[in-house]
């Protein structure tokens, strides 16, 4: 039908979960097309079939071609260069392969270049580095080879949005004293060495609002100049370095929204800090204006602040894992009324479960029983509090109340009692973890009807019964533990459980017979039958 609109200048059809091949429409047909917008979808098959069929135009209109965010392949023709009026060209995260046509050249109007996110290799055209009118640059995370320096972005006056990212065979370098022809207001440079210090030509890059300078081997401390320039930073991201030292307590970040995003990202409407991995240490900083904060896998100790909810009212995300915070869990923290994910993981907090509690607090010492304000959490997508002290049993609202739930790990606690089979109404779960508890009792027949299970791990714990052959119809399951347990009967062969060849996943239940266990199921024959019933009258003479 697309193929008919002969006169069509606009199609605009993104994130609108279309799929199927690409090839289905006769794109020679539509020589009026100026935007073409098919970014977020479900499309496959190969570009060269929507390249090479526009191109075969004889007057190519085409201005915008935007193709992000799909399932395409095969490779860039050489015919990419008869689209001289593009001005811009977006098809990052697909598995588009081969290297760039030295045909780009040819688009001497193009002012967005977004190539990152999929599999393109070999060395980067000069020519690109010659399109002066571009004011937009994705790179990032191909497999390219060479080396580039600052000469090579000489004549790119115009540009704003820069995006690249360094691998084995492929580096930037780029002087620390350089001076940059542009003004950037986005940068993202990842896996480039930039030695022991931050680079001081950010400081020439006045309207900058995103520095995401990550995994850049960078060790020394975060110098002043560049906490002056949060200001004007709503998105600073140094995570996967070496940076030491102590964060300072006030730090000036942007009150509001001071950017819009490019024609095809999201970001988040507040302020984004990005600091994980890292060597920081010393206390915990309270920045009011921060939206996103993310200090995971760092050094800091001591008391977390019992203000933090009072000062950072703004909080939609927190995280601190992998820190060493010891102490109770703030009380202030509910003040924090937008809140969506807290993860305070693999730290030493201690004491017993705030009533309020309903997020990630793995790996601590909490105790006491799960409080049932957790059940008003209806949107919680993730549960785990592995690794505590936690008793109790599992309530049966857990299966009422948490619908939304797609991992709930429990393991390493003291928890008792029976699975309650309402569990089983969780049918959004891929990931069951209750091993290392003290459940007794039966699993629940229908826990066949969680068809969204890719693991599964009961293991561990005083289990009795069959395996319930409902099991058997999870196509999902790809990860199956039911050891050390009490189970009993024959293992199902059928279906799925035919993939579970390993025995250790069957294990240590003594009455578990048939395949991957050497245990055989047949039974005895009549005369082995005889010799076991005498043999037990023998025994009960012998008692008598």
């Amino acid at each position: 039908m697309v193929s008919n609109a002969t006169t069509l200048e606009t199609l605009d059809i993104a994130i609108s979960n279309i799929e199927g091949p690409i090839s289905n429409v006769e794109w020679g047909k539509l020589c009026n097309l100026q935007d073409l917008y098919l970014t977020q979808n479900k499309l496959n098959g190969d570009i060269s079939r929507v390249v090479e069929g526009l191109s075969n135009c004889s007057n190519t209109t085409l201005e915008f071609l935007g193709l992000a965010g799909n399932r395409l392949t095969g490779q860039f023709p050489n015919s990419l260069g008869h689209l001289k009026n593009l001005r811009i060209l977006g098809i990052s995260f697909n598995q588009i392969s081969g290297t760039i046509p030295t045909s780009i050249e040819q688009l001497s109007r193009l002012e967005i270049l977004d190539l990152g996110q999929s599999q393109l290799k070999g060395a980067l055209p000069e020519s690109i580095f010659n399109l002066t009118e571009l004011t937009q640059l994705f790179l990032a995370t191909n497999d390219w080879e060479g080396n580039l320096s600052q000469n090579d972005f000489a004549r790119l006056y115009q540009l704003k949005f820069l995006a690249i990212s360094c691998g084995e065979r492929f580096s930037v370098n780029l002087s620390s004293e350089w001076i940059p022809p542009f003004s950037l207001t986005y940068i993202e440079i990842r896996k480039c060495a930039f030695g022991s210090k931050l680079p001081t030509w950010l400081k020439t890059q006045k309207q900058l609002h995103t520095n995401i300078l990550s995994n850049g081997s960078v060790s020394d401390s975060i110098p002043p100049w560049l906490w002056t320039m949060c200001s004007q930073l709503q998105f600073p991201d140094l995570s996967d370095n070496e940076i030491g030292g102590n964060l300072p307590r006030l730090v000036n970040f942007p009150s509001s929204q001071i950017w819009t995003a490019d024609f095809y990202s999201s970001y988040s409407d507040g302020v984004v800090v990005d600091l994980s991995s890292n060597s920081f240490h010393g206390l915990l900083p309270l920045w009011p204006n921060v939206t996103h904060l993310n200090l995971a896998n760092n050094l800091f100790s001591g008391l977390s602040p019992i203000n933090i909810g009072h000062v950072m009212t703004k909080l939609q995300v927190l995280d601190l894992s992998g820190n060493t915070f010891t102490g109770s869990i703030p009380y202030s923290i509910t003040r924090v009324k937008q809140l969506m994910r807290l993860d305070l993981s693999d730290n030493h907090f201690s004491g017993k479960i705030p009533d309020w509690w309903a997020d990630l607090l793995s790996r601590n010492n909490l105790f006491g029983e799960l409080p049932k304000s957790l059940s008003n959490c209806k949107s919680l997508l993730t549960l785990d509090i592995g690794e505590n002290k936690i008793s109790g049993t599992i309530p049966e609202w857990f299966g009422e109340s948490l619908l939304s739930l797609q991992k709930l790990s429990m393991t390493e606690n003291m928890i008792g009692g029976h699975i309650p089979p309402t569990l089983c109404q969780l049918f959004g779960l891929q990931i069951l973890d209750l091993s290392h508890n003290n459940l007794t009792g039966r699993i629940p027949e229908d826990i066949g009807s969680m068809q969204q299970l890719e693991t599964l791990d009961l293991s561990s714990n005083h289990l009795s019964g069959s395996i319930p052959l409902s099991m058997t119809s999870i196509t999902t399951l790809s990860y199956l533990n039911l050891s050390y347990n009490n189970l009993g009967g024959p293992i199902p062969s059928k279906k799925q459980f035919g993939t579970f060849t390993n025995p250790s996943s069957f294990e240590c239940n003594p009455k578990l017979c048939g395949k991957p266990l050497i245990t055989d199921c047949s039974p005895p024959r009549k005369r082995d039958l005889k010799k076991i019933e005498e043999e037990e009258d023998d025994d009960e003479r012998l008692w008598f």
